[in-house]
């Protein structure tokens, strides 16, 4: 009876313990302030609304963030944002998604999406000016069996990377929501 007993308990704490592993498990909406904007975890997705009115200066220009709104998937480990422009969000078994937003352009660009080659990955990944913590692109091992996708959509470039073939549609779908508030 003993022996059951702790059992069950120790099962209770690995069930429980491996829920906390994504940083988006909700079982009713849960809205969490960030810089300039809000991340909002619903049971099935999540919301990020990014909203900043401090410009970024670079020697004496003065670029202004773009607001936007995107849905993205369930089991978020991580994200990180950084100088306003490039965004990532890190799900597990090493899949990404990356938004690049170019401050500097002014011209409206078709919407396109397309497979990059190595060159264009490579590029994208070398632009992340964040800072290296736990988890980092430049140090996901792309795999051959993984899909890779840009899609641009006016100033925003947004990279699927390494994401898993069964995840490869939702991926798709939930970051197609993108757009310019």
């Amino acid at each position: 009876m003993k022996l059951s007993a702790i059992f069950y308990c120790l099962l209770l704490s690995l069930v429980t313990g491996s829920c906390s592993l994504y940083i988006d498990t909700v079982t009713k909406e849960k809205k969490i302030p960030i810089m300039q904007g809000d991340f909002t975890f619903y049971p099935d997705s999540n919301i990020l609304i990014y909203k900043s009115n401090v410009g970024l200066r670079r020697d004496n220009e003065i670029s202004n963030p773009r607001s936007f709104y995107v849905k993205l998937p369930k089991r978020l480990k991580w994200y990180e944002i950084s100088n306003s422009s490039f965004f990532e969000f890190y799900y597990d078994k090493g899949q990404v998604i990356a938004i690049n937003i170019d401050l500097s352009s002014a011209i409206s660009n078709q919407d396109t999406a397309y497979v990059p080659n190595q060159s264009e990955l490579d590029k994208f990944i070398m632009a992340d000016p964040s800072s290296k913590g736990k988890y980092d692109i430049k140090e996901i091992e792309l795999k051959a069996d993984r899909k890779q996708l840009i899609i641009k959509k006016d100033a925003a470039t947004i990279l699927l990377y390494n994401v898993m073939p069964d995840n490869y549609d939702l991926f798709i779908d939930q970051v197609n929501s993108f757009k310019f508030l």
